[in-house]
């Protein structure tokens, strides 16, 4: 049978992207004479590549970084293969046969990896340095390796561990990364795009490079909390119905394991997200944690569930069912969030459920 309509979400993750775009266009001015990227991997950080992918090319951005090769077709709907990276690399003989066959630059980082990308025919890739996070990357010490030589390297890149918390630490990596830019000089490799800088590393952007690859701030949150250097603006927001209001009395115990005891009569609110669409499950979300309803703070009230979250309304009086609560945006933010998880705000915003329903703005009014 033919299944009708189904009715409006009752949650829902919203994008501005003409704040996406500015933020983009900031970014690519902060850097100077490189040219800023774009990291699109995880969904573009769960804001969907669909929308987020267009909006950014609009914007002027060049490259393009995804994790995994599963990632390669959503985004290769949207721009030229040569125009896209996967930073895990070729993990197979089949990885590297995708990108010859794909187009897609494949980011080595292994003699192992090297030695599979050229048996698979070679070609344009990009090349991982590790300068001290130990996670991906070709140690400097293995940059003469005739492999290395071999490779036809569009772009050289490597990744901070601590850009924006430990100065000294940073500094070693890119002094480590400028002796990797000499050791392939001396092959007589110079690739033309050149950069450690991702979301936090923004500051740190050397003279001789010549690219940048921002992620979280493109989407308007800084890799640290409540930093007020760099010139972006939330590009998203997550918002809730809300299913019930009742009446409690004081006394009244709420969610799983009572834990909330309201202390005197309140307006008990619950909406309809949980713990499944992105609202951390902790204690410190328990008895810290706030949403929010036109200016209002309403604190959380008893243990997060997987699809509802109890609110204690005593600030919004007014609030009714069907009315709309903002759970991450302007205020809470993705950060508010990640501090009550004592996580940071990547993951409240890949942890955001895939039933939340995507919304896009366009001119400052909804799609």
């Amino acid at each position: 049978m033919k299944l009708p309509e189904p009715p409006p979400p009752t949650l829902r993750l919203r994008l501005d992207r003409e704040a996406l775009a500015a933020n983009w266009r900031a970014l690519d001015r902060l850097s100077g004479a490189a040219a800023a990227g774009a990291a699109v991997k995880a969904d573009a950080y769960g804001l969907g590549v669909d929308t987020v992918v267009p909006a950014l090319l609009a914007a002027g951005a060049r490259d393009f970084f995804v994790a995994h090769w599963s990632e390669v077709p959503a985004v290769l709907r949207h721009l030229e293969p040569s125009r896209l990276a996967v930073l895990h690399g070729p993990l197979r003989g089949e990885d590297a046969q995708f990108a010859r066959a794909t187009g897609v630059r494949p980011v080595i980082n292994s003699l192992h990896q090297a030695r599979l990308w050229l048996d698979a025919g070679g070609g344009a890739c990009d090349l991982m340095v590790d300068s001290g996070i130990n996670r991906l990357g070709l140690p400097v010490n293995e940059i003469g390796d005739p492999l290395v030589a071999a490779l036809e390297i569009d772009t050289l890149l490597s990744h901070l561990a601590s850009a924006d918390e430990d100065e000294i630490a940073t500094a070693r990596q890119l002094d480590l990364f400028d002796e990797a830019i000499a050791r392939l000089e001396t092959l007589g490799v110079r690739p033309p795009f050149i950069h450690a800088a991702n979301s936090a590393g923004m500051a740190c952007v050397r003279d001789n490079h010549t690219a940048v690859r921002p992620g979280l701030l493109l989407y308007g949150l800084s890799p640290r909390p409540r930093s007020p250097e760099i010139p972006v603006r939330p590009a998203m927001e997550l918002r809730a119905r809300v299913a019930l209001v009742k009446r409690v009395s004081a006394g009244t115990r709420v969610s799983y394991g009572g834990k909330f005891v309201a202390e005197k009569d309140i307006p008990l609110a619950t909406i309809n997200a949980g713990y499944a669409d992105g609202i951390p499950r902790t204690d410190a979300m328990r008895t810290k944690g706030a949403l929010r309803h036109r200016g209002a703070d309403l604190p959380v009230a008893g243990t997060v569930c997987m699809d509802l979250t109890m609110l204690d309304a005593s600030r919004a009086p007014a609030l009714a069912a069907g009315d709309e609560v903002t759970v991450f945006g302007d205020a809470p933010s993705a950060w508010d969030l990640a501090g009550w998880a004592g996580t940071n705000a990547w993951q409240i915003l890949t942890g955001v459920g895939s039933r939340v329903p995507r919304r896009y703005l366009r001119g400052g009014g909804a799609v």
